[in-house]
């Protein structure tokens, strides 16, 4: 595709949410301001129009994206959407994010400047970039991209450059954007006094992702981690570890009757409806690798004997996984139970 073609705006790009550019239906865009919508301004309707001029839907679009993803070993990653927003089984980890902002910045190195852009032009608009801040206060800064949902909160994949050194940062769950700026900045500040002077770069492995068959493919993915309890103590002990947390079976010797039962489990006590059902999306995403097999049915909110007690239910579950979901919430201080 070359950047001045044009593509036809569909009535599905225009229904995204916003954050967009407000394009019309019908209208007729280059391939070049819709990069700098999406990548600049964090155009929800320009991410979904790009994917439909590439692939000719966004539904064939997701399947190419997560074909790449795979080919670049974004192991924990699956899209289910162009921009980004939740979505059930669509996720990602910080350490995907970092492979795919590093492969924009090795692969891409004449449009990457695009990413460090404070403001540019689209359509006769003036737009200014959703990473402003982070760009305007850090020294050597370059890119590259903010995000936020509410199951995730307000995050960024960042990256500067002092001297020699080119690092990139990714940040999930900060509270606001000044949490945001302000972790990242601190995060890099630790990182370029550590990291030693001379890093041997390693080549990346060419992609090759024209013309394949796109083919159903089920992915595995590591459980999204937990936001730590104290950033500030990380980088207090000028140190950054990556938890991996793994499902393991209980110590205690579990009855083999026992284990095959499916059982109910009621999680949390909210006072009311609507905030059982925002917790809802945050609490399906963090545990999505023990809940994969669980149908939509089998999850519900419910009222309980006091009016005001209101809970998230999961019927008919695996005995062992239902066992693993506590212990994982309970690590969270959430309240699970597991009844018969």
């Amino acid at each position: 595709m070359k950047l001045d073609q044009k593509t036809k705006i569909s009535k599905n790009a225009t229904l995204e949410p916003p954050s967009k550019f407000w394009f019309k239906t019908g209208q007729r865009v280059s391939i070049r301001f819709l990069i700098r919508a999406a990548a600049i301004r964090s155009a929800n309707d320009a991410a979904t129009a790009l994917g439909e001029a590439i692939s000719g839907s966004e539904k064939e679009f997701i399947k190419y994206m997560n074909y790449a993803a795979k080919e670049m070993g974004m192991n924990s990653t699956r899209f289910q959407n162009a921009h980004g927003l939740t979505q059930k089984n669509h996720y990602s980890t910080a350490y995907d994010m970092l492979i795919l902002a590093r492969r924009l910045m090795l692969d891409y190195p004449e449009y990457f400047n695009l990413f460090g852009r404070v403001e540019t032009h689209a359509l006769g608009k003036k737009i200014r970039n959703t990473n402003y801040k982070f760009l305007r206060s850090y020294q050597g800064a370059s890119g590259i991209k903010t995000g936020y949902t509410n199951a995730a909160g307000h995050n960024l994949a960042a990256s500067a450059k002092r001297g020699n050194k080119r690092l990139i940062g990714v940040l999930i769950g900060a509270q606001s954007s000044n949490d945001r700026q302000k972790k990242m900045s601190n995060l890099l500040d630790l990182s370029f006094k550590t990291v030693s002077k001379e890093v041997e770069l390693r080549k990346l492995k060419p992609l090759s992702l024209v013309n394949k068959i796109i083919k159903k493919n089920t992915f595995r993915a590591r459980v999204p981690l937990s936001k730590p309890n104290s950033f500030e103590n990380i980088l207090s002990n000028s140190e950054i570890s990556i938890r991996k947390y793994q499902l393991q079976e209980n110590d205690t010797v579990i009855n083999q009757s026992l284990a095959l039962e499916d059982v109910n489990v009621q999680i949390g006590k909210f006072n009311s409806q609507e905030k059982a059902e925002k917790n809802l999306p945050d609490m399906l995403l963090l545990n999505i690798d023990i809940l994969s097999k669980v149908s939509n049915e089998s999850i519900y909110i419910k009222l309980g004997d006091n009016k005001n007690n209101y809970s998230i239910n999961i019927r008919k579950i695996n005995y062992l996984l239902a066992q693993n979901l506590c212990s994982r919430l309970k690590t969270r201080e959430i309240e699970c139970v597991i009844s018969n």
